[in-house]
């Protein structure tokens, strides 16, 4: 069996979990792989010293399949018996010819795109149920998508003591004291100014602190924000730290962890799938997210996180306070351990070969 991943950037925030996928799929004898992606960058050095067969091409006319014969010409080449892509141009450009071709086209549709880049697609691989769900609003029936969450390997983020303890003490936290974590892009739609608003109207006996991590263009925003609300009794109370690829320190030093994304219009969000809420599980941390986009297929209320109404900071205070008064929970640790393993890197290579296989007539 053949596949050719097509992605049409050259640069990724998935790219290594997405990398880590492939691997698994490849160790399925039989399975012979290759990576299309766009030339420079950082994805395709990543691909290439990982031991894929990568292809570059760069579209002269994204937005007019018809006019990427280059795509034609890789095709030709590898001759896959499927063709499986990520984002909207790839599953256009790809859609066209192996239609022509009779190639079968699985597309992962990641966030919420339109539909009209998907028509030719055999089927549609929603990392939620709320991409499902936007898939379906736009025409496509339920035959033609599945459910199949994004991975990482679980093992990566196993808890370490050490770590922990490192950081926590270079911070001058002890502890007692509970951390409190987010990460992500400073925008509207990711709601930090929020949170921040929210953990100023916590009412506990329990010290905590609030750890930030990421950068964007609401940074200043957001540092006014915190100095508005804390500054004056509790300066170190919110902490800003700069954007890193290796969040898994920070998610070890922490015990509970906050996705406050909702949709905000002309802005984005919320979620179509959190890579960040599954890291964080993984690493044994019980969430608060709003209950929107990807987050309630993971955050199960009470066993392994919190949910709160998109948007409504009291009811994301509320969801903070409930998480302040269970916390530390080692009941709750392990069950968000057990909820990530479900979307271990190996689970997902063998709900993908499934998907593959079905395509695939018996010799």
């Amino acid at each position: 069996m053949k596949i050719l991943h097509y992605v049409d950037e050259n640069m990724l925030s998935w790219s290594r979990p997405w990398l880590q996928l492939l691997e698994e799929i490849g160790k399925k004898e039989g399975v012979e792989q290759a990576i299309l992606c766009r030339p420079g960058d950082t994805l395709k050095r990543r691909a290439e010293k990982a031991g894929f067969k990568v292809f570059a091409y760069k579209p002269a006319t994204a937005w007019c399949p018809p006019l990427c014969r280059g795509f034609k010409e890789i095709l030709e080449d590898f001759e896959p018996d499927i063709i499986h892509t990520r984002l909207s141009t790839a599953s256009a450009i790809a859609g066209y010819w192996a239609k022509k071709a009779k190639i079968p086209v699985v597309s992962t549709v990641d966030k919420y795109p339109k539909g009209k880049y998907y028509v030719n697609s055999s089927l549609l691989v929603a990392p939620s149920q709320a991409v499902a769900r936007h898939m379906k609003d736009q025409g496509f029936s339920d035959e033609k998508i599945v459910v199949i969450a994004n991975p990482i390997r679980v093992a990566d983020y196993a808890p370490k003591e050490e770590e922990r303890i490192q950081i926590r003490s270079a911070e001058g936290v002890d502890e007692n004291t509970l951390v409190l974590l987010a990460m992500g892009r400073f925008v509207a739609w990711k709601g930090f100014d929020l949170l921040i608003e929210a953990a100023a109207s916590l009412k506990t006996e329990k010290p905590f602190c609030l750890w930030i991590v990421g950068d964007g263009p609401m940074k200043e925003e957001l540092l006014q924000e915190a100095k508005k609300h804390f500054a004056e009794k509790k300066p170190d109370k919110v902490r800003f730290f700069p954007f890193t690829d290796d969040v898994k320190p920070y998610l070890w030093a922490a015990d509970l962890f906050v996705q406050p994304s909702f949709y905000v219009p002309g802005s984005g969000g919320p979620e179509g799938f959190s890579l960040a809420l599954v890291e964080a599980l993984a690493a044994g941390l019980p969430a608060v997210a709003f209950d929107c986009g990807g987050a309630p297929d993971i955050i199960k209320e009470g066993i392994n996180g919190w949910l709160a109404e998109p948007g409504n900071i009291n009811s994301l205070t509320s969801a903070l306070q409930r998480a302040l008064n269970h916390l530390p929970n080692d009941k709750m640790k392990l069950q968000a351990i057990k909820e990530a393993t479900k979307l271990d890197v190996s689970c997902i290579a063998t709900l993908y070969l499934e998907v593959y296989q079905s395509f695939i007539s018996p010799k």
